[in-house]
């Protein structure tokens, strides 16, 4: 689960911004620029380097490239200007460009400094260009992303030695073809600078030197790429500290989130040609749940100084995370992806893994010890969640699929820590194979629940669903995984709650979607409705999530043999007295909620009372009482109450 603070997204920015520049300046003896890295709306400034030592010598460059001895000599102020007018470097096309410049000193003593690194968007007006968004601006010698043989970037020598290997490889689909971007791993990782420019802000709030990867699966084959940065040691950091997703709270609940080991900068992923913002959507909607999520903030990238189009700044999954997420230690952390894939850990951790599902597989989950048992095992609750989120947002490649998924657990079980207790949970990522993609969003009524009972469907075999399977024997579960079922359609997809995030994001993305469809679309992008072809997929996204919602009750009374949902109704006598929650969940309501609810199905909701009151009885209407002891009763001095509902049913709170 992770939250957004509203307050710390406004307050944070500018203490870690001070920060950030105040610990950048310690070394005395780096090259120092008089003007800080930034927005400059002139028409030129003046940028002066200075060094402490009085006879120090100090090299620069203007290209991204790593000065050395050999390269230009500073001796007098740098005019720089607006390079957008100047000739493209990378770009095949003319970008909006910001001007980035390195230096070093050698000293008297002959020693050389550590390099420094700035960039000067001059004559760009921040809004324009940005819509006031994060900018992330990448330092490195262009040859790390570029060159024929160790560039990240490029098809390279890697794509040829695969040609010669097989002439037929040609032949094969775009995001299938191999190139020097499909290096993984440490050998793949290049030094670089980033800067990063706070939302609303035309300075710097922090420069740091990391590893630089390029991330993903098939969009690794695509124009626009997404990164992965790695602070290290070797580079001047073992984590970045800043507040780099403004308001982003530990999932421990345990103020800010304010250290990063590693984080991405994502292109929108299989959702990059389209509506852009699917992932965004749909991990914001879901994150309240207690399963891990990646919180994440729109950017707009440069490499080098020239524009590189628009990104998600995201959470990366790592030992890290969950140590910087927990406190535990990132030692003690196992992380299991894709079924055997170890991302943390080591090999006996992946036999301990697929021992835990042997022994959950092999019990009669009906069987209220067994049930327990496999509760000791796996945190059924966040996984129910988690498969009725994915089933509601059909994702095509999730956990259900054996597709884009992660378990976590401590190795050796604290139970001082929460979630320390060795107990597997589930990490959501890459969701956008969903709600519509490559449709024209007809296709809200797929029934994805049906698939997971289908035993002839390839999806049977793979242990999520087999997982799923398995605990949907026992009686208690199943009432947990249909009412989840239901929360998630009727509280995290609630439409008003839906369309206000789409628009929201549709409405800071649209005022730069021309330079990013000039950029990076295609002829087709670029004549859509001059440049109005986010508009077209944002809709298809947005009309399929209301599809969803408006059949997707009927899909769970189908594949569980239910009669159909009935609308319940639930209230306060006095907000200010008390409120309350439905299963256990996350939303404590403020005002009268209705939700659709199934009659066979136990439907739980705990009463919240305000400072110094008390609750003093719920009140029911055209329902039953769960507990067989009040069956006949209409009242009730229990916190949390489980009812079944039936037509009209109506449910009120009374506080003291």
């Amino acid at each position: 689960m992770k939250l957004l603070n509203a307050f710390l997204l406004l307050s944070s920015l500018a203490v870690a911004s001070s920060k950030a520049i105040e610990e950048s300046s310690e070394n005395n003896n780096l090259p120092k620029f008089n003007l800080v890295s930034g927005f400059y709306n002139k028409k030129s400034i003046k940028l002066e380097i200075a060094n402490s030592d009085p006879n120090a010598v100090i090299y620069y460059t203007l290209d991204g490239s790593v000065p050395t001895v050999n390269s230009t000599i500073y001796e007098n102020p740098i005019i720089l200007k607006n390079k957008s007018e100047e000739e493209n470097v990378l770009s095949s096309i003319t970008v909006k460009k910001g001007n980035v410049i390195r230096a070093m000193a050698q000293l008297s003593d002959g020693t050389l400094t550590d390099v420094v690194s700035g960039t000067y968007f001059v004559g760009l007006n921040r809004k324009e260009v940005t819509n006031n968004l994060p900018v992330v601006s990448i330092i490195t010698d262009p040859a790390n992303l570029f060159d024929y043989e160790k560039g990240i970037y490029v098809k390279g020598k890697r794509f040829d030695d695969w040609i010669a290997e097989d002439p037929e490889n040609a032949k094969k689909d775009s995001y299938l073809i191999q190139g020097n971007y499909n290096y993984k791993g440490k050998e793949s990782e290049r030094p670089a600078t980033i800067q990063y420019f706070p939302r609303n802000s035309n300075v710097e709030g922090f420069t740091q030197n990391l590893g630089i990867r390029i991330m993903g699966k098939a969009t690794r084959t695509y124009v626009q790429k997404s990164f992965r940065f790695v602070n290290r040691k070797e580079y001047g950091s073992k984590s970045l500290e800043y507040d780099l997703i403004p308001g982003n709270m530990r999932s421990d609940g345990k103020g800010p989130l304010t250290k990063y080991k590693s984080f991405g900068l994502r292109n929108g992923g299989n959702d990059c040609d389209f509506a852009r913002i699917r992932d965004n959507v749909l991990q914001n909607l879901i994150s309240n749940r207690s399963f891990e999520t990646q919180q994440n903030d729109f950017a707009v990238g440069f490499i080098d100084g020239e524009y590189w189009g628009l990104y998600s700044i995201y959470e990366d999954y790592s030992d890290n995370y969950i140590a910087n997420n927990y406190d535990i230690d990132k030692n003690n952390v196992i992380i299991i992806k894709n079924n055997n894939k170890i991302e943390a850990g080591d090999e006996n951790d992946l036999k301990l893994f697929e021992e835990n599902l042997n022994t959950v597989f092999e019990k009669n989950m009906s069987i209220q010890e067994n049930y327990e048992e496999g509760l000791r095992l796996f945190d059924m609750k966040e996984m129910a969640w988690q498969d009725a989120f994915n089933i509601y947002a059909n994702v095509a490649d999730g956990v259900l699929q054996g597709g884009n998924y992660a378990v976590w657990r401590a190795r050796v079980p604290d139970n001082s820590v929460e979630k320390a207790d060795g107990i597997w949970r589930p990490m959501t990522y890459d969701t956008e194979f969903s709600s519509g993609l490559y449709s024209d969003g007809s296709n809200y009524n797929e029934d994805t629940l049906g698939v997971v009972f289908d035993k002839e469907h390839w999806q049977a075999e793979k242990y999520p669903n087999r997982l799923l399977i398995t605990f949907l024997k026992n009686k208690e579960f199943k009432n947990l995984f249909i009412n989840a079922l239901s929360d998630v359609r009727n509280i995290d997809f609630d439409l008003k709650r839906v369309n206000s995030t789409i628009d929201s994001m549709r409405n800071t993305l649209n005022p730069l979607m021309k330079d990013y469809y000039d950029r990076f679309g295609t002829e087709e992008f670029i004549v859509e409705e001059k440049y109005d072809r986010l508009n077209n997929q944002i809709n298809i996204f947005k009309n399929w999530l209301n599809g969803r919602h408006s059949i997707f009750m009927e899909q769970i009374a189908k594949n569980f043999d239910l009669q159909p949902a009935v609308k319940v109704s639930i209230t306060s006598d006095n907000f200010k007295k008390g409120s309350f929650v439905v299963n256990d969940g996350w939303k404590v309501f403020d005002k009268k909620y209705k939700g659709d609810y199934f009659r066979e199905n136990i439907l739980y909701i705990t009463a919240k009372p305000s400072s110094g009151r008390t609750l003093n009885y719920w009140k029911i209407k055209n329902c039953t009482f769960a507990n067989e002891n009040n069956v006949n009763m209409k009242k009730s001095t229990q916190t949390t109450i489980g009812i079944y509902p039936n037509v009209g049913c109506k449910v009120t709170a009374y506080f003291n």
